[in-house]
């Protein structure tokens, strides 16, 4: 080993890096036509990856996606035409840049520097989401939020910050004060009288600005015993926990105790509403607890459609990334379009001018991503285009690529229902091309399985057929149909019942209506009351469609697959119509915001709460607009919703973050959407996403729910 990787290791926070790492290492960046060596380094308090260049050369370690080697890397190395030999030296790290997904090609100039590279980001990404992610680590979180805002501020790297920097800073923050009363908050934290601030000098401002009244307030409501402090009986009182034992009470308030005072006081007390042991999202749902044995028509499946695009329907570009994010986003079900190619079939969005790529890239992609994020079944739904030779190709393809995945038969003689998602672990099943639902060239069109008899033999569980009403007594559980989302929407009134009869044994599909060509989405859980179940949508747009669905699915480990309520699979269960519940919702405050760009001005933001219920409008309740204030803006509104739905995971509760400034604009600043049943009510804190559906680090709302 060269000796600088001998030296010791460069800690900090728990995390040990190679000191080459921290002090930067010559790399090949790679891109379309250029190749150029640079200097890569890892800065560990500001939490990112840096190097030379003209425009940012930053990486956020929290936005990093996903760190690629090996086989992934096939498609990149033919598409900028790069010999096999460095294969083995490649990384690519995918990362989110303010909403847009982005890559980073390296080469490493040996295989030893590669895998220091590959474990190290490995190791720091995975610290960094525990920090982050976890919310229970808040000092970890408050020391690396700091030291991120600090190297920024200090600009010359002097170590101190002038009135002017902290000005600077204090926008950067979202946080609009007027000159005098910064300035006292400075001098404040300027205890030595130095006219510029070191890092505890900015430590004790930062604690100046983020003072939460309303968290004294409310920890000065509960602590009446001892005042600064938070007695045992006193949090048992206040925690929203009726299941949970004894001793469990005991471990949560002994856990957030001052270790000196072994009590809880403001701080543990804040540490722990943080916390994930806090978390707005009902823990036992982040894990497989459904029953897995039941037929395939009886759960609704995270469903995409025209999966290989990554933007618009009309000129968009096709990729394998589509099925990649879509497999890490818990989809179960994907679409490929197949067409005739000059040396085989190839997927695009037919009779327009998206981009093409190869059917044998797809199917490579698919096998390689299918089991990464979840053993259940894949679905793959072909619409083929192609011609009877290039059919065959695609069912060589398929059965050389697949292999043992592929299901090419029943799983045993006389099935009478379809399998399960246990019966199908670790499976991919086809399913046969869409029904014409109209003559536009953007419709799915109907092939012939007939011919050739090579692909049409792979079809086995999902044999689509044209839709003719749901009165079929003939109609085999293996058939299927496929329906665009209008065709669907005039079906779930005046055919209510036979619809959720029908999907009892059925599977059915929703595509989203042809000429949503901006790769827009309609509201799925419209189509999940009738028990529909491959209700597919386009993942390219993190519309309120696919923050429903984001939602859905996040439920059962988010594992693809959501067992459907039993109304939905039992035909003998008759709906509770006569249920009244009040939903109340207090928005209390909101904790350092995004800003709609990185040099905007401080955002004025309120915050608007949505129930969505199927087959109503949503209804929508929003606080005031709180002035210049993106960092602890405070509320304190309480809304109330009244509701009539028999089916509760079928209801869902939206957060939306606007800008006033940006209103007309449609382009909220931040979302979280989650089931009203994975609702945890009582004081929590609301995660924030950004505009593709990735957390915001630091980002919240302060919430207060119940209902009665």
């Amino acid at each position: 080993m060269d000796p600088i990787y001998q030296s010791k290791k460069y800690e900090t926070n728990e995390i040990i890096v190679e000191p080459c790492l921290a002090e930067g290492t010559a790399l090949l960046k790679i891109s379309l036509g250029k190749q150029r060596q640079k200097t890569f380094k890892i800065d560990i308090d500001q939490g990112q990856i840096l190097w030379n260049s003209k425009k940012s050369g930053k990486i956020n370690i929290e936005s990093i996606e996903e760190i690629r080697v090996g086989d992934a890397m096939r498609s990149y190395r033919e598409q900028f035409k790069l010999s096999e030999d460095i294969g083995p030296r490649w990384l690519t790290i995918i990362y989110v840049d303010f909403g847009k997904y982005k890559t980073l090609h390296l080469v490493a100039p040996t295989l030893e520097l590669f895998n220091i590279w590959v474990e190290n980001l490995n190791k720091l990404c995975m610290h960094r989401r525990d920090i982050i992610g976890g919310l229970d680590h808040l000092r970890k979180r408050n020391t690396l939020w700091l030291k991120q805002y600090w190297k920024e501020a200090d600009k010359n790297g002097d170590s101190k910050l002038s009135f002017d920097d902290v000005a600077k800073l204090c926008n950067t923050l979202n946080i609009s004060m007027s000159h005098s009363l910064l300035k006292a908050k400075f001098n404040e934290a300027d205890e030595n009288k130095n006219g510029y601030l070191d890092f505890n000098d900015f430590q004790r401002l930062v604690k100046l600005i983020k003072q939460r009244v309303e968290l004294d307030k409310l920890f000065n409501s509960l602590a009446k015993e001892r005042g600064n402090i938070l007695t045992l009986r006193e949090f048992k009182d206040f925690v929203v926990r009726c299941t949970l034992k004894e001793e469990e009470y005991d471990y949560l308030y002994y856990k957030f105790c001052d270790k000196d005072l072994k009590e809880m006081n403001l701080e543990g007390f804040s540490s722990f509403l943080m916390s994930s042991d806090n978390s707005i999202f009902a823990p036992e749902h982040c894990k497989v607890y459904q029953d897995m044995s039941q037929p395939l028509s009886h759960y609704f499946i995270s469903s995409s459609h025209n999966t290989y695009l990554l933007g618009n329907q009309l000129d968009g570009k096709s990729s394998v990334e589509g099925y990649i994010r879509a497999f890490q986003e818990g989809s179960r079900c994907v679409e490929i379009d197949c067409w005739d190619g000059p040396d085989g079939p190839i997927v695009y969005h037919g009779y327009t001018l998206t981009t093409k790529i190869k059917f044998q890239d797809v199917i490579s992609t698919i096998r390689t991503y299918a089991f990464k994020y979840s053993p259940y079944p894949i679905i793959i739904s072909l619409e083929v285009h192609c011609s009877i030779e290039q059919q065959n190709q695609m069912a060589s393809i398929i059965v050389n690529t697949l292999g043992e995945c592929l299901v090419t038969k029943f799983l045993s003689e006389n099935e009478t229902e379809l399998p399960s998602p246990e019966d199908l672990l670790y499976k991919i099943i086809l399913k046969g091309v869409d029904t014409i639902t109209d003559a536009k060239p953007e419709s799915e069109v109907e092939a012939d399985f007939k011919s050739p008899k090579a692909l049409s033999n792979l079809i086995v569980y999902c044999n689509s057929v044209k839709f003719g009403g749901f009165d079929h007594d003939n109609m085999k559980f293996y058939e299927m149909f496929s329906l665009d989302e209008k065709a669907s929407s005039k079906l779930l009134k005046p055919d209510k019942v036979a619809y959720i009869r029908h999907n009892i044994r059925h599977l059915t599909r929703i595509y989203p209506w042809g000429l949503r060509f901006d790769s827009s989405n309609y509201e799925p859980h419209h189509q999940w009351m009738v028990g529909n179940q491959l209700v597919s949508l386009n993942s390219q747009k993190f519309d309120l469609g696919m923050q429903i669905n984001e939602a859905m699915f996040s439920v059962n480990g988010g594992c693809g697959y959501v067992l459907k309520p039993e109304r939905l699979r039992n035909p003998n269960v008759s709906p509770d119509i006569n249920v009244s519940r009040t939903l109340t919702i207090e928005i209390i405050s909101a904790q350092q915001l995004p800003k709609d760009s990185p040099k905007g001005e401080v955002i004025d933001p309120f915050v608007e709460v949505e129930l969505l219920v199927p087959g109503a409008e949503a209804s929508k309740q929003k606080t005031s607009t709180i002035s210049n204030n993106g960092f602890d803006p405070t509320w304190n509104k309480t809304f109330k919703f009244t509701f009539n739905y028999e089916e509760m995971s079928l209801i869902f509760l939206r957060f939306v973050v606007w800008d006033k400034d940006l209103i007309d604009l449609d382009d909220c600043l931040a979302t979280y959407c989650i089931p009203l049943t994975s609702l945890q009510f009582g004081y929590r804190y609301v995660p924030l996403n950004d505009s593709i559906g990735k957390k915001y680090p630091y980002s919240t709302l302060f919430i207060c729910s119940s209902l009665e």
